[in-house]
């Protein structure tokens, strides 16, 4: 648990400006997601040592096309099914074919998958129709309280590793902590505001989940690239796409989860 404060300060401060931009608009948030997207994405080009903007360009227009054009609801659609498949693809990869070979095929479907992601914070933020950004700030926070109890639960009691040539530093204790802090955490949610009705104990559950999976795919991107982050720019926990890799995996399944309560 060394560094713990420059850990907790620094995270602070990311969560904060997240939150910030959550609550105060749809354009803040655009804003803020846009920039991250932008240096996650670029962070993921040297983890796999592939370089392509064209994924810059689409990310960038996925998170600022106007919800009236006539293509929108084909669009999402098709980002539905794509990012599916992509998540999928990668999930794959990351249990089963782990010594997987550097391709441009490898690369594109990776890509899509962190691409389209940022295309539904987007979606979880215009959520309905009438603007509630409670939902994207559930969906951050209960990521945030997962991901922050699992560290502390993983670093002080520790010993059962789940993926260790993937991930050395995460348990099956850590992931519980995280685990049951999420259930509570959407539980006390729920309880104040009602979002989510008796499906919370649903949502309360999938999220470890779908962090865990983001956090060891990111890690076997890491691992083949030989690298302990993939950045620097947050002291304490790496790069951006370190900061966000739960939030990228589990960004579409949340927005499905939405649309079908």
């Amino acid at each position: 648990m060394k560094n713990f404060w420059t850990r907790f300060l620094s995270g602070l401060l990311y969560a904060l400006l997240i939150s910030a931009s959550v609550f105060f608009s749809k354009f803040s948030f655009k804003v803020v997601i846009s920039l991250f997207s932008i240096i996650a994405l670029k962070e993921f080009f040297n983890l796999l040592n592939f370089k392509n903007y064209f994924f810059l360009l689409l990310v960038l227009f996925l998170i600022w096309i106007p919800e009236n054009l006539v293509i929108y609801d084909s669009l999402t659609i098709t980002a539905c099914i794509v990012s599916l498949i992509c998540s999928i693809y990668c999930t794959i990869l990351l249990f089963f074919k782990r010594n997987f070979k550097y391709s441009k095929l490898n690369f594109t479907i990776s890509s899509l998958y962190l691409t389209t992601s940022f295309f539904f914070m987007i979606q979880i933020h215009e959520h309905g129709t009438i603007f509630n950004p409670l939902y994207l700030f559930v969906f951050f926070s209960s990521i945030w309280i997962n991901n922050i109890f699992a560290y502390l639960i993983g670093s002080k009691f520790g010993k059962n590793k789940i993926l260790e040539e993937i991930s050395p530093n995460k348990t099956w204790e850590g992931f519980f902590g995280g685990f049951f802090a999420s259930l509570i955490i959407v539980y006390l949610i729920e309880y104040c505001f009602n979002l989510f009705n008796n499906y919370w104990i649903v949502l309360g559950t999938i999220i470890p989940i779908l962090s865990l999976i983001g956090d060891l795919l990111q890690s076997l991107y890491k691992r083949r690239a030989k690298l302990k982050d993939s950045g620097n720019i947050i002291p304490g926990h790496g790069g951006v796409y370190d900061r966000m890799d739960s939030v990228i995996y589990s960004a579409l399944y949340y927005y499905l989860f939405l649309k079908l309560l």
